[in-house]
């Protein structure tokens, strides 16, 4: 072990020393319903409506306990459990998880803030190590299937299982990121097998800078497919190159965002562009907040550009345009509704693998949100 580890670890321990004097529980929660009206019409001409009552379609619906306790010397150890759940069925969210959207151990102190369990991705909008989700869009990932940069851009995880993350203090004005995931989908995957190549694992890094009112952040994420199963199927592990960045004039927040990625399983998450051997492809997504009669007015505007890893002549162009209203009626309590509307044009190629995929998109949404 080298010394500036061992002066790190030394300090980490002499941290549980110290003498705690305050400590808490807090339970919490958001209950998020509303009601979502979807027009499809698919490349091969047919056309379909719905209409569906939605939970977490603005804030996804949780319940959650955390608790901390601080020692003296500026350290806090706390425990986060958050479950996600359906308030439309009852149903527990994350695949029947019980904490899906967050199982974990933390850390905080002058070196900066670590945790160990089940948590939101770096390249992703949940959780304290997410640095590309509501901070660079003004529909964060999305609000049910409306706006948001993920119709544009990749899709990775939303959550990952035995993970390890840091996040630094700031110094002049710059804070890095650090996560890294042995095992990503114990569902998946099974337990105990955490490691091995025979389970995917992910590690990510970002460096973000902070001056006042404009904000710049940069990452890489990194997949390792699970074996032989990614071989067989000719996927070759997966990277993505992120950046983005927001300004706050005043009179409005001004958001965007730009992802290049390779062999990903998966793109755009209305009208998604999956093939088992890999999509690579860039995307771009801006937006603005307006503050408005006491709410706010969200606009934004994306375009993405995907073809196949391997079948290049598997490909799709997409462009979506979304506009919102959030009203908050109190710290706690807000109604929102926004609209979307997406075309997505395919090659022959994928058009005759793909007679059901969406060509043109229109979404509506409503509903109302309540935090305890």
């Amino acid at each position: 072990m080298n010394l500036k580890l061992s002066a790190l670890v030394l300090a980490t321990a002499g941290a549980f020393a110290s003498t705690a004097f305050a400590s808490g529980t807090q339970i919490y929660g958001v209950i998020d319903q509303g009601l979502d009206y979807q027009h499809v019409k698919t490349v091969g001409g047919s056309k379909t409506d719905s209409l569906s009552m939605v939970s977490g379609q603005y804030i996804g619906s949780r319940f959650g306990l955390k608790s901390e306790e601080r020692f003296d010397n500026g350290t806090t150890v706390g425990v986060q459990l958050e479950g996600g759940l359906s308030t439309d069925s009852g149903m527990s969210g994350q695949s029947g998880r019980l904490f899906g959207r967050d199982a974990r151990l933390y850390v905080d102190n002058q070196y900066g803030l670590f945790s160990a369990g089940r948590m939101g991705a770096m390249v992703g909008g949940n959780g304290p190590y997410a640095r590309f989700g509501h901070i660079l869009s003004p529909f964060s990932c999305g609000w049910g299937n409306v706006g948001g940069h993920l119709q544009v851009m990749a899709l990775g995880y939303e959550y990952v299982d035995n993970a390890l993350a840091w996040a630094s203090p700031k110094f002049a004005g710059f804070d890095a990121t650090l996560q890294y995931s042995n095992g990503t989908d114990v569902k998946k995957f099974g337990d105990g097998v955490e490691s091995k190549s025979s389970v995917e694992r992910m590690y990510a890094g970002a460096l973000r800078y902070t001056n006042n009112n404009f904000m710049m952040v940069g990452g890489i994420e990194r997949i390792n497919f699970a074996q032989p199963a990614a071989s067989e199927a000719g996927l070759k592990d997966a990277i993505s190159y992120n950046l983005g960045g927001s300004y706050q004039a005043g009179w409005a927040k001004f958001y965007a965002y730009g992802q290049y990625f390779q062999n990903y399983t998966a793109a755009a998450r209305t009208t998604t562009f999956a093939l088992p051997s890999g999509v690579d492809g860039w995307g771009a997504n801006v937006g603005v907040d307006v503050p408005v009669s006491h709410g706010f007015i969200k606009a934004g505007l994306g375009y993405g550009d995907f073809k196949g890893s391997k079948d290049s002549d598997r490909t799709m162009k997409t462009w979506q345009a979304a506009v919102g209203y959030l009203l908050p009626l109190s710290k706690r309590t807000s109604l929102y509704t926004a609209a979307n509307y997406i075309n997505s044009r395919y090659s022959d190629a994928q058009e005759a693998a793909n007679p059901k995929a969406g060509k043109q998109v229109i979404d509506v949404i409503a509903g109302l949100m309540h935090k305890f």
